[in-house]
């Protein structure tokens, strides 16, 4: 008996949640533990399975940190919007490298970013968008809302102004994007002191606005950045037959179009990906 429960507890590692929390679209952070730097390290880069949307432990969630970009099963778009300076390029660049830099330049236009995560037997590959904040390019970040399957409204808990500004985003992406579209609401720099935003206050804008889901992060520690992407990965899966049927039908009607274009025609085969 005691082998049969030992082979369970491998095979579930550490995905089994014991506690869920009250909300299970609410996921605060969890309470600092004096640890080594190296268990700090550590910790940053494992996943807690507690702050995630399924409580199922039959359910096998793994981050591929070292996978080829062409190698998933299908490709979903997260656009990152918020003000500029909420930290969103630095949680991104710390959930798909591990990196955070103090001094990050506010980002012009878009950056790319991929994140790839088998749930059960399939990889799901998110391509995250990663999008400038700054009131002058608002305008232009409609034109990228298309195809967007999840959004990311950020905010900073030090600057009220942010976190009070997310509704003209949810209302942009309200407004230009598809109506299944899943929003989550994210409070990040939750390491730095002098807050001006309380859990409180984003869990009741969660509750009003209907976002999908709220998280604290802090890019600097890590704490719940890589859950945030799994979040948005489980969140998907959810829906994956309808995603994955829509998927079969744009293949075919691409496939048919390549070959009313090619009929007759001779065409030469290049490496242009425009």
């Amino acid at each position: 008996m005691a082998d049969i429960d030992k082979n369970e507890n491998e095979n579930n590692e550490v995905k089994e949640n014991k506690e869920a929390p009250k909300d299970d679209e609410v996921f605060l952070a969890p309470k600092e533990e004096e640890t080594t730097e190296e268990d700090k390290d550590k910790k940053r880069r494992k996943i807690n399975y507690n702050n995630l949307l399924t409580h199922d432990p039959k359910t096998k969630i793994e981050v591929l940190d070292n996978i080829s970009g062409d190698k998933y099963d299908i490709n979903f778009k997260i656009i990152v919007i918020g003000n500029s300076g909420v930290g969103k390029s630095c949680l991104t660049l710390k959930a798909t490298q591990d990196i955070f830099k103090e001094d990050f330049a506010s980002t012009i236009g878009f950056q790319f970013f991929s994140f790839h995560v088998k749930i059960n037997d399939k990889i799901l590959k998110l391509q995250i968008w990663d999008t400038c904040g700054q009131e002058i390019y608002r305008s232009l970040i409609t034109n990228f809302y298309r195809s967007t399957a999840l959004a990311i409204i950020c905010y900073s808990v030090t600057d009220k102004k942010s976190f009070e500004e997310t509704e003209i985003w949810l209302k942009q992406v309200k407004s230009n994007s598809d109506p299944d579209c899943k929003v989550f609401l994210i409070a990040n720099k939750i390491d730095l002191p002098d807050r001006e935003v309380s859990s409180e206050e984003g869990m009741n804008c969660k509750k009003e606005h209907g976002f999908e889901c709220y998280m604290e992060t802090s890019a600097k520690t890590g704490v719940n950045v890589r859950e945030l992407f799994v979040n948005c990965a489980l969140s998907l899966y959810k829906e994956l037959p309808k995603y994955m049927k829509e998927k079969e039908i744009l293949q075919g009607e691409t496939e048919n179009r390549q070959f009313n274009l090619n009929d007759g025609m001779k065409v030469e085969e290049n490496d242009c990906a425009c």
